[in-house]
This record gives C-alpha cells, structure tokens and sequence, in this order.
C-alpha cells in the first residue's frame, strides 16, 4: 500500500478517550500525597468519570494507579509530580506487569493502569521519575563500548532469572520479583487498555522505559516531550499495542526513542500479539541510541508503520532508523514506510538494521524484514550511510530505498543478504547507488599463477564487469586484463582490479602485493594485503604481541583519525591501532610487548572487520566455558564466532584466558580482512 493508504488505515484504528464530566482539583501540601492523588481518581472513577486537576505546585507521590474514564490534568508548568525514592516497597507495591516484554510481578510503574478504558493524563506540567546516579540508575551497568570494563551490575541477576523463565515456560504467576531484586519499574505503563492519551506533559529522570503501553488499543502521545539519560530510558515503547499515534513530541533519551515491540523469545511467540498500526509523525528526535526503532523484543511481530515528517537533530543519536532482532526472537517486520524525514547528524548510521542484536545467531526462530519502503530522506554523518544485514537463510525482501542523500559517512553502505532490492536514486557522500563495492582479489596473487577477482553491488540486476592492471614498481601501471580471472604477467609486482556496472559506476580494489612464486600460506596472504612484511613466519607459536598486532591491522585503520600521543611507544601503528580503538590502552599505556588474550582478540576482530555493532546489549557465546568469558567480552566472542573470525576448540571450548600466538593472529586476521574486503 502506498503512504496516503497506509496512514489512513492506521488512523483508522485510532479513537480518543471519552473523559467523564465530574471534577477535582488538588493542592501540593509538601507532603507525600499518594492516598490523596489515588483516591481521587478512584472516587472519580466510581462517580463516571472525569478530570482531577494537579494545580500549580510540587506533588511527592508514590505509584500512581489510573482508573476507567479519569483524566489526570497538570494546570501549568509549575505543576510537578515528583515520585518519591524511599521505602520503594510501599511506595511502589508489586503489581502484574511486564518487564523488557516479559510478563512478571514487580515494582509498580510509576503511573500505572490495567484493564482500563478511557485514561489520559495532560497539561503543561512536569513528572519527574527521581531517577538519577544514586536512586534506579545505579542498579544496571551497561556493558556495550568494545573495551568497557566489568562493573557490577546489581539488575542483571533478576535479568537472567526472568528471561530463563520466559524460555522455560514458567507461568507468569510465579515470576515473582520487587524487593530484593533489582528489576527498575517502568515511568507509565498502562497494560490491556483502551482509548489512551497523554498529552503537553514532560517526563524526565524515569527509572527505566518511560512509556510502555502493553496490548493497549488506540492510543495516542501528543505533543510530549520526554527526557531522561539514564540506562534503558527508551522514549515511548508501544507493545503489542494496535492503533498508536506519536505526534509532536520531542525526544531526548538514553536509549532508543521510539522502539516498537511484541513480546520477547517463547513469551512473545506464545501470546503471538503483533505490535501494528503505528503513525510517527512530525517529532524531534534529538539523543539517543536509536530515533524509530523496531525491535528489539519482537517475537509477535511488527505490522504497518509509517514514520513521516520526523526531524533527527542531535549528533548523539545513534540510528535514525533502526530495525533489531535475533534468531532468539524472531518476528516478522512487514509494511514499513519511512519518508519525507531530514537527519540532521548521526553518529551511527542514519538506517541500520541487523538481525544479529544481542543473541544473534544462537536460535531457532528466524526473524523476517521484507516490506520495507525508505524514501525522500536527507541525512549526515555517522560511520555508515545505510547498514541493513539479514541471515542468508532469512534474506531481506521488498526493500525499496529510493530518493535518499547522505553525507559525511565514513562508510557508505553495508548490505549483506538484500533480494531484488529497488534502489533509486541514492546518493551517499556523492556517489550513486546501486554501485560495485567491496571489491577484492581472491587467493594468493603470485607471478605466472591466477587470480580471481570478488565484488558486490546492491540492488543491480546486472552483472559486473572486471578490468585488472598491475605494476612492475607502482608508478607505472598498465592494463593486463578483462573477465573474472586474470593469469599474472611474470614481470607483475603489484595487482589491483576495477569492477564496473552497467551505468558506468565503478569501484577499485586495493593494492595487492604480487609474490615471485607460488606460496598458498595465511602468512602470505596476509603479505599480500600489506599486513605482514614476509611470507615466512618466524616463532609461529610464540604469544604475538601488541606491538606486532598493531602493525598487522595498520591496512585496516581509519588512518584520518586524530592518533594520540602515547607515553610508551612513538610507534605510527600502535597510535592508529589506539586510535581505531583496535586495542585497548592499559592505564594509558600501549605496552608494545604485553601479549593478548583470545577474549581481547575476539574484540580486536570486530573493531578491525569494518562493521561497526554500537549499543548493542551484552550477550555470551554458546561454548562450554561461556562462564569464563567476562561480560565485557561476551559480545564479540559471540559475533567473531558467528562471522567465522575465530573457532571453538575440539571439547567445544572458547579458551578467553588463553594467549593468542603469531600463527592464530594471522589466521583471524585473514578472516578478518576477507570479510572487510580487502
């Protein structure tokens, strides 16, 4: 369906809450004023319904439980509900809930209803959730930067617990946390409601999630403006949740600002509620990891949203747009449609999209992305224009990107098993797409021997075309060749091929060292790409060391990063290595001769590989030590398997602790370079 189509099938679904005509008005007296602010909206509840009226002052509440037909108006800016910190268990009474998509008992979120109908809450004044470094926030430490250091991290414990009882089918009655755990509540969560509005309101410090609206129907965030910083502080996440209209709101989160979802893994698959019929429309989004998201809890499925008319405004945002599941997860993506949208800066990508978020590969439930339409959008900055990765089992279908300009990135597009893609007229740091990229040499290039040459080109029919031209010195270059495959001229020092497409756009591979005879080595290989300076490896079991990693990685390094200015080593190579964050400094140090774990290495392969997971949560590899990998290091170990860079042992072993030799290096590091394209 086309825009005007599917914007109008979601409103459709879309109705305002119907507030009864009784009223109260209420005063701030200092104190805390849950029973009052409560009973209020119950007696109001009980008379029909009506509006209860915050007037102008500062309110200390505790959780706060709407009621069918009330609407909780804040009379100006002056009106703040401030949620109070202490005595958490009384303040904030277990209640059915559901925690990152998975139904529990916990702490009341802070405003709060269930099997409601007709809720709003508006005006033009402040709730503020309390949060901040000492109270809620301090429970959860997020381990995503590649070299983040292990912290304890009070949440993950209860964490764990509740996502192995999602997995195991433990009914939700006996998922029992609150006091003693460490699980922060959501800001507003109302759950199996119909007819929601909240409108002109501020939320700000919110322990988690701020607005989490749960198999809700018809509902509608208006004018909204929502901040807070903390970890998990996403914006506005509806659930399963059929009919949502978010309009004029601004964003300034510290996590995903909108982020659509429908249940996690077994939870989600079981209760099979699609989130759908979504419209966001004309917001800012300003910080944040991801301005639309989908996912990543999205095992019900996401169904018909249309994002229009939004402005991304801050060079802290992450990804415009950003679609996120797992073989764990599953769902559907299906009927997606962002357009007429200006990204003023990202840092990330300005549309990202992988399937290999958090658990990546490690499941049976494939994830599907097809119908997905992103037209008429203006965007700059960021590590990649477009980043868009399917499973080869799951490709991406119906991907139409049309209309798109970009600029500033530092990599143009990363597309890894597209289908019959339409692109049209994309333009990414002034180059049209689709164009040939990744273009490579195959194999070990040596005198009188043959090469074969590699590229990709997204959304082209046609196929490419190969010119090869190599030098006896490099300066002097001729051309020696057409086709796929190219049998070396003797005198050939150096070898490089061009692909080109249909339209005339093409693509040069780097330089390839050429050898004088046949060596088919990992050694030589890497010799070939410039990353080792012989074919021979001396010591091939000893611990490589830093000093000669860095120097191996040199080829594969942003080399137009600031370098810094290192106490230990004037060395070029390890000042990029730093630079790229390819290896991690020790108190500042680089210490050129210290030796690196096979844990670190994992993390230097996906520094190095040209594909660049930011904000991806933390999970662990599947082997038979996962428990002696450090959370920090979880992550990569998971996906440097999964790409292949690194191998388990016979016993089915990762092996964190253990160094890693020069040989091995040079084994991942082929792996490495091959995926990069170089």
């Amino acid at each position: 369906m086309n825009k005007t189509e599917l914007r109008n099938t979601i409103l459709s679904a879309i109705e305002l809450p119907h507030i009864g005509k009784n009223e109260m008005n209420l005063s701030a007296n200092g104190g805390v004023q849950t029973q009052e602010i409560q009973s209020a909206i119950d007696a109001l509840s009980a008379a029909g319904g009506g509006t209860l009226t915050l007037q102008p002052g500062v309110y200390h509440t505790g959780a706060v439980h709407l009621k069918s037909g009330v609407e909780l108006h804040l009379a100006s800016a002056g009106t703040v509900v401030r949620f109070v910190t202490d005595e958490l268990a009384k303040n904030y009474p277990l209640v059915f809930c559901h925690w990152e998509a998975s139904p529990c008992y916990n702490y009341s979120a802070l405003l709060y209803a269930c099997d409601a109908h007709d809720i709003a809450v508006t005006g033009d004044g402040v709730l503020d959730g309390g949060a901040d470094a000492e109270h809620w926030w301090s429970w959860h430490h997020q381990v995503e930067r590649s070299w983040s250091e292990n912290k304890p991290d009070l949440q993950q414990p209860a964490r764990k617990a509740l996502r192995d009882m999602n997995l195991n089918g433990v009914p939700a009655e006996e998922r029992i946390f609150g006091e003693g755990h460490c699980l922060r509540p959501n800001f507003f969560q109302p759950i199996r409601c119909q007819r929601v509005l909240l409108q002109g309101v501020t939320f700000q410090n919110s322990p988690m999630w701020q607005l989490n609206p749960i198999l809700c129907r018809s509902v509608v965030v208006d004018g909204v403006t929502l901040s807070s910083h903390g970890p998990n502080n996403d914006g506005c996440d509806p659930e399963s949740c059929d009919g949502v209209w978010i309009r004029n709101c601004r964003f300034d989160t510290g996590d995903d600002c909108v982020s659509l979802k429908s249940g996690r893994d077994r939870d989600g698959r079981e209760a099979n509620a699609p989130c759908r019929n979504i419209l966001i429309e004309n917001n800012e989004f300003a910080d944040g990891h991801g301005g639309v998201a989908l996912g990543s809890e999205m095992s019900g499925g996401i169904y018909n949203v249309l994002a229009c008319g939004n402005r991304f405004s801050s060079p802290n945002l992450t990804y415009a747009l950003r679609l996120k599941t797992n073989a764990r997860r599953g769902g559907a993506v299906e009927h997606i449609m962002l357009c007429d949208s200006v990204m003023e800066h990202v840092h990330g990508a300005a549309i990202h999209g992988t399937m290999l978020y958090e658990d990546g590969r490690n499941g049976d439930s494939l994830p599907v992305f097809r119908d997905i339409t992103i037209e008429n959008i203006t965007a700059h900055g960021g590590d990649y224009g477009i980043f868009l990765e399917a499973f080869p089992e799951v490709p991406i279908t119906g991907l139409v990107l049309r209309n798109i300009t970009i600029d500033g990135v530092y990599q143009c597009l990363r597309s890894m098993n597209w289908q019959d893609a339409v692109v049209e007229n994309v333009t990414i740091n002034g180059k049209r797409f689709p164009r040939p990229d990744r273009v490579r040499v195959l194999g070990v290039p040596c005198a009188g021997g043959t090469v074969a040459a590699a590229a990709e080109c997204c959304g082209a029919s046609e196929p490419l075309r190969f010119h090869w031209r190599c030098s006896p010195d490099g300066v002097a270059w001729r051309s020696c060749g057409e086709g796929e495959t190219l049998t070396l001229p003797s005198d050939a020092r150096l070898v490089q091929v061009e692909a080109l497409d249909p339209a005339g756009e093409s693509a040069l591979s780097c330089c390839y060292k050429v050898l004088q005879q046949s060596v088919e080595s990992p050694a030589a290989r890497l010799c070939c790409r410039g990353m080792l300076n012989k074919v021979e490896l001396d010591g091939s079991a000893k611990p490589v060391t830093r000093q000669e990693l860095a120097w191996m990685l040199f080829p594969l390094a942003n080399q137009s990063l600031t370098v810094p200015v290192l106490p230990d080593t004037d060395d070029p190579a390890a000042r990029y290595a730093a630079a790229n964050a390819f290896l991690a400094l020790k108190e500042g140090r680089f210490v050129p001769q210290g030796t690196i774990t096979r844990q670190e290495m994992a993390t230097v392969a996906m520094q190095a590989c040209g594909v660049n997971y930011r904000n991806a949560s933390s999970t662990m590899p599947v082997c038979a030590d996962a428990a002696r990998v450090a959370d920090n290091y979880g992550t990569n170990a998971a996906r440097a398997l999964y790409f292949g860079f690194m191998e388990l042992d016979e016993n089915g072993c990762f092996g964190p602790d253990k160094l890693v030799s020069r040989a091995e290096a040079v084994e991942i590091l082929n792996r490495v370079a091959d995926f990069a394209g170089l």
